[in-house]
């Protein structure tokens, strides 16, 4: 069943058109025409049965039928603090990271970053990139996407940084105790966080720990770290 996203809260009965650039990828990639059946969701958490009503020059307009079965969604909200990297590493932690099932992603400037701020533009890139990656990979909600910094935990969430020098603890050994529906992981820049911001940030409550003896590149590490996680915590492969 195709996927479509409606940025329009979808109830049984409605009649939505879809924005120009979701109409434009469902009559001109998919190539779906007037009667074909969809799975339509508004990143509320739900999911619909739908069919193609009209298909128009720079619109797409479907007819919402009854919701689908089933929930998706990972009971813990897990949230990916990544230092800012190259675009294309960002890239590929965006998509894999939602396909897995991470909740939202901060971007971080750290000490040892090499590369800028993204422009409104790169984020309205990487915003997309991150619904294309739901609709693929069958998820109702869509991770947020925003820059901002590495915060004090909150008094129910658990947060994690990776650490990559010796002494810090496994991830799967500390998940062993107090499980949260709430959590952060916070993965560093290619040469990972400076000793100044590993001790400020584990001052502020956040628990350093390993993912082993080896190296991994900083966009795989968010990955693993996440899969771990939800498999622990959650519902991925449990």
């Amino acid at each position: 069943m195709r996927r479509v996203f409606s940025e329009a809260p979808c109830a049984p009965g409605a009649s939505i058109v879809l924005d120009p650039e979701e109409s434009h990828h469902v009559s001109r990639v998919l190539r779906l025409r007037t009667g074909d059946d969809v799975a339509v969701f508004d990143g509320s958490g739900g999911e619909w049965d739908a069919r193609i009503e009209a298909v128009e020059k720079a619109a797409v307009r479907i007819a919402v039928g009854e919701p689908r079965p089933g929930n998706p969604e990972p009971d813990v909200r897990l949230t990916l603090f990544q230092a800012l990297v190259r675009p294309e590493r960002v890239t590929w932690v965006l998509q894999k990271g939602t396909e897995v099932g991470v909740s939202g992603f901060r971007l971080v400037a750290a000490e040892r970053s090499e590369a800028d701020v993204p422009s409104p533009a790169r984020m309205d890139r990487y915003e997309r990139i991150v619904l294309e990656a739901a609709k693929q990979s069958g998820r109702r909600r869509v991770p947020e996407v925003s820059i901002g910094a590495i915060e004090s935990p909150a008094s129910d969430q658990r947060c994690f940084l990776l650490d990559t020098s010796s002494g810090a603890a496994a991830l799967a050994t500390a998940l062993a105790h107090g499980a949260s529906r709430q959590v952060g992981v916070a993965i560093g820049p290619e040469g990972g966080f400076t000793e100044e911001e590993l001790a400020r940030v584990t001052a502020h409550g956040w628990e350093p720990v390993s993912l082993g003896p080896r190296i991994l590149r900083t966009e795989t590490a968010g990955v693993v770290a996440a899969a771990i996680v939800l498999h622990a915590w959650a519902d991925l492969g449990r």
